[in-house]
């Protein structure tokens, strides 16, 4: 099989990961339209719907799952710098794991371990990525620029973004108006750039052309 191949297999199931992400959400903030200020809280914050907690940790596992099919085909693809780099990719599904596991404390609740947990993990979880896909455009054979400053712009999205936590964890103060509304935005870039990269690997397996065989594996027809 060529790596054009193989990487159109691994866009159609990240595509489809991301799909299964999206329904789950989409129809929490339906459901719980009356509950959660989608422009003040967080989409965590869902967690006091009915059935919240089960359709956060499905639309997480999805993204998990997108995650470790992008760091297996960086690994297929054998360029410089693409296991650390899938290393990265498999540290950032374990995050979503984590933030499916524990969920955060209701609007009001004290903060316990689990909400604690989704704290850090929902950190990495939003700035790992960006990192990751920098990285990848930079060991890239090219062609990467677009890629590049989509992953910087997300990137100083997300710095911006958990640096607006820092009052909210250390000194209990109130979150900014617009804080659910930021992170809706930031929890977009994260899909787009999950398929903007997975797309990325695609084109990059055509320019590296097919794997090429190992010597002897075919056999001679003695």
């Amino acid at each position: 099989m060529t790596l054009r191949g193989s990487e159109s297999g691994v866009l159609g199931c990240v595509v489809g990961c991301v799909i299964t992400a999206l329904f789950p959400i989409g129809f929490l903030h339906v459901a719980g339209s009356t509950a959660v200020d989608p422009l003040a809280q967080t989409i965590s914050d869902y967690i006091v719907v009915p059935g919240g907690y089960e359709l956060l940790g499905i639309s997480a596992l999805a993204l998990a799952a997108a995650g470790g099919l992008l760091a297996a085909g960086l690994v297929r693809r054998r360029l410089p710098g693409a296991v650390p780099l899938a290393g990265l990719l498999v540290s950032w599904s374990v995050a979503l794991v984590l933030v499916a596991v524990f969920p955060t404390n209701a609007p009001g609740a004290p903060v316990d371990v689990a909400a604690a947990v989704h704290r850090y993990a929902g950190a990495w979880v939003f700035a790992g990525l960006p990192l990751v896909v920098w990285s990848l455009a930079r060991h890239s054979l090219g062609g990467a620029r677009g890629l590049a400053r989509l992953a910087v712009g997300g990137g100083t999205l997300s710095v911006a973004f958990l640096l607006s936590h820092v009052p909210i964890v250390f000194f209990g103060s109130p979150g900014f108006p617009l804080l659910g509304l930021v992170e809706r935005v930031l929890y977009g870039v994260v899909i787009v750039l999950l398929l903007a990269t997975a797309g990325f690997c695609g084109q990059q397996a055509g320019v590296s052309g097919p794997v090429p065989a190992v010597a002897g594996a075919g056999g001679s027809g003695e």
